[in-house]
């Protein structure tokens, strides 16, 4: 078998898995349903160096985010949130 290509199963990476939790994340914040718990969670998420900007971007497009990724962007960032 080619090296480069992942066996059938094989689990994702830990920095895919928890920048697509941090997507999660950021619709929970934006739909209104921001529990303590989840802030909790976003801190810790925040100081991982694993969980990079990009990653996030790609997990929201990933989530279907896609045509309202922009909206997204100015409202979490414009509102200083």
């Amino acid at each position: 078998m080619d090296a480069s290509v992942k066996p059938f199963g094989s689990k994702p990476n830990r920095a895919w898995r928890k920048s697509r939790l941090a997507a999660r994340l950021l619709l929970r914040r934006d739909a209104g349903q921001w529990s303590r718990r989840d802030q909790i969670i976003a801190r810790q998420l925040h100081g991982d160096p694993e969980v990079t900007n990009r990653l996030i971007q790609q997990a929201l497009y990933y989530l279907g985010v896609g045509p309202r990724k922009h909206a997204l962007d100015r409202k979490l960032v414009g509102g200083g949130n």
